[in-house]
């Protein structure tokens, strides 16, 4: 799947708004606040194109289980073509 964002494009200021405490903490600790909301944003998106990847995963799987329900697979089309020809030859 690859990168869901660019890594390489220009940063952009934006306002976030956060738990004041959360913040002090976090900032006494020495936390980079723009790189942990930037790692959680690209986490989340990943996480929700990994989640549209397999739902089309899933919805591909069930037209071909629906295709082999309907028309049977290739292998019995092919056995059932042998057979026809084997008792042909009879």
């Amino acid at each position: 799947m690859g990168q869901v964002y660019d890594t390489q494009a220009a940063k952009r200021p934006v306002n976030l708004t956060l738990n004041g405490d959360l913040v002090e903490k976090a900032r006494a600790e020495g936390l980079n606040l723009s790189a942990l909301a930037e790692g959680a944003v690209a986490a989340e998106l990943g996480r929700r194109a990994r989640a549209r990847w397999d739902a089309e995963i899933a919805e591909a799987c069930a037209a071909h289980d629906r295709y082999l329900e309907e028309y049977g697979s290739a292998s019995e089309l092919i056995r059932a073509h042998l057979e026809a020809e084997g008792d042909a030859a009879e």
